[in-house]
């Protein structure tokens, strides 16, 4: 009997062994309660690397399925890196190579379901008729350790060598996309984390941000605020949101979304499109600010600064951003890169990255309008709005960034006492930009300079130049003028676009970095060139 003992003792030694090998450890999701988002556990030094693209019915469905293959595996320790990119895409290896990690691409994708079969329960299957059921899948996906599956791979899994269960099976449970949202909002909403709400298209989005959805275990919607019943309910939930929430992904309408978020003191954080969260949320925390270089002397000149917009977009930090960064002409001349405060969280690899490879011509700054995409003079409650500008402070001063682009909407000006908040709650910025083009200067209580665009959203070089001529009209050459051009990236723009229109101008412009023109700004108004 003792001997019998001794041999069932070593052999449950032997299976802990292999658990513990087979089996990473268990780390949880880190969400401290002052952290905007949460991190995840390190990557594997070796990621293994996939290729997501939707080029037939059947991909489609491959997609939501590694996409929640992704979630489960990479929510206990990240070691699934996908690449989904298109024309704006960085490249399937550049942010492995980036962060220094290496990867391994197996031969079938379909063979990681078979490598991570032990961390996987079962299938969730979605109704191909009723397509909303896919989110409320990708919000169950965590909690039952399940993959999101079509019908069509049903047989497929469920058969040797994965065989699947069936763990939960939502094909005509539901009749209405309504039905599928309000089932999330009665039953499983009460027991979910407030502090974050996801928004994806179920018919567009069917990896990217979905897999970071999965792994956190969050709610998934879409629901568009212009549509009767859709707008109740979205109400619910943003209204039962904890004080200092978060929307992630992004809404059926921009405009409309932001600001019904925002009359709701919620910030989005556009990333829809992002593809890899869970491996950028688990890399090193430790960002290397570079000091800012020292500022020309005021002169009399027309000082332009050039910024490259949607960098509050998680998505085009990590790939047309890092796209761009890569043109021979970057350095060529001082410019802004908008960048997402929010990026300490969900990607601080990436964002140390960029304070590591830039020259002094690169100056990153806060994209609208802080540590989310908000419209601050929507915010019905000022307290609110106080915490907000005070948290993208904190998020700024360890980001590095000291000018933020506040928008509200894509013409609006701020309003005196929102300037005069972000003035008292955020007191390390240098300065902020406004949307209302050609509106000029405005000194928040006596200690922040609010400077509108000259043109804010610019689509190519000509239009660049024609508004830096239309705001250097009337310049007598007897004080120094101020000018900022803000372009987007979807257009071609480029730093090679800058250092072109740059070279177009005569002695009469300097092209400064946007935290040097508040610098000059506040030099000109007898304030602190570096407040604290």
């Amino acid at each position: 009997m003792i001997k019998l003992i001794k041999i069932l003792r070593v052999k449950a030694i032997g299976f802990l062994l292999i658990i513990l090998l087979v089996i990473p450890s268990i780390a949880q999701v880190k969400w401290p309660k002052d952290q905007l988002l949460p991190s995840f556990a390190a990557p594997a030094k070796v990621q293994d690397l996939i290729t997501l693209r939707q080029k037939s019915f059947y991909s489609a469905a491959e997609m939501y399925l590694f996409a929640s293959l992704k979630g489960i595996v990479n929510k206990t320790k990240p070691r699934i890196f996908s690449y989904e990119g298109d024309a704006f895409g960085e490249g399937p290896h550049t942010w492995l190579q980036s962060l220094g990690l290496k990867w391994s691409e197996p031969a079938d994708k379909w063979d990681l379901i078979t490598k991570y079969r032990n961390e996987i329960s079962g299938l969730i299957v979605y109704d191909t008729a009723q397509t909303h059921t896919i989110n409320l899948a990708t919000v169950l996906a965590k909690s039952k350790n399940a993959l999101i599956v079509s019908p069509l791979l049903l047989s497929k899994l469920t058969a040797a060598p994965y065989n699947l269960p069936i763990l939960l099976d939502l094909r005509g449970k539901f009749s209405s996309k309504l039905e599928v949202y309000q089932s999330l909002y009665d039953v499983y909403w009460p027991n979910l984390d407030h502090r974050l709400l996801i928004g994806l298209n179920p018919n567009a989005h069917k990896a990217a941000l979905r897999e970071y959805a999965a792994a956190l275990g969050v709610a998934v919607i879409w629901l568009d605020p212009k549509i009767t019943g859709e707008s109740e309910l979205l109400n619910k939930f943003l209204s039962s949101m904890s004080p200092g929430s978060s929307f992630m992904g992004w809404w059926p309408q921009e405009g409309p979304g932001v600001e019904r978020a925002s009359q709701y003191g919620i910030a989005t954080i556009a990333s829809d499109w992002c593809s890899n969260l869970s491996v950028h949320s688990g890399t090193s925390r430790k960002v290397k600010i570079k000091p800012i270089p020292p500022k020309p002397a005021l002169k009399n000149k027309i000082y332009v600064a050039f910024i490259l917009s949607d960098g509050d977009n998680l998505q085009f930090t990590e790939h047309l951003m890092r796209k761009l960064w890569n043109n021979p002409d970057r350095g060529a001349v001082p410019m802004g890169w908008t960048v997402s405060p929010a990026m300490l969280d969900a990607m601080p690899g990436a964002l140390n990255y960029y304070w590591q490879s830039s020259t002094n011509n690169d100056n990153l700054i806060s994209g609208p309008s802080g540590y989310g995409y908000t419209y601050p003079n929507k915010w019905p409650d000022e307290n609110l709005l106080k915490q907000f500008a005070a948290k993208t402070e904190d998020y700024n001063n360890r980001a590095g960034l000291r000018v933020i682009t506040i928008w509200n909407t894509i013409v609006g000006g701020i309003n005196p006492n929102v300037g005069k908040i972000y003035a008292t709650q955020a007191k390390s910025l240098l300065g902020v930009t406004a949307q209302n083009t050609g509106g000029g200067l405005t000194i928040y209580n006596d200690s922040l300079p609010g400077m509108a665009l000259s043109c804010n959203y610019c689509t190519n070089e000509q239009a660049m130049k024609n508004h830096i001529a239309a705001a250097s009209k009337g310049w007598n050459k007897n004080s120094p003028r101020f000018i900022i051009i803000q372009a987007q990236p979807w257009t071609n723009i480029s730093p090679t676009s800058f250092k072109n229109v740059a070279n177009s101008l005569n002695e009469d412009y300097l092209i400064v970095r946007p935290d040097h023109l508040f610098q000059l700004i506040r030099e000109e108004k007898g304030l602190s060139i570096n407040p604290k």
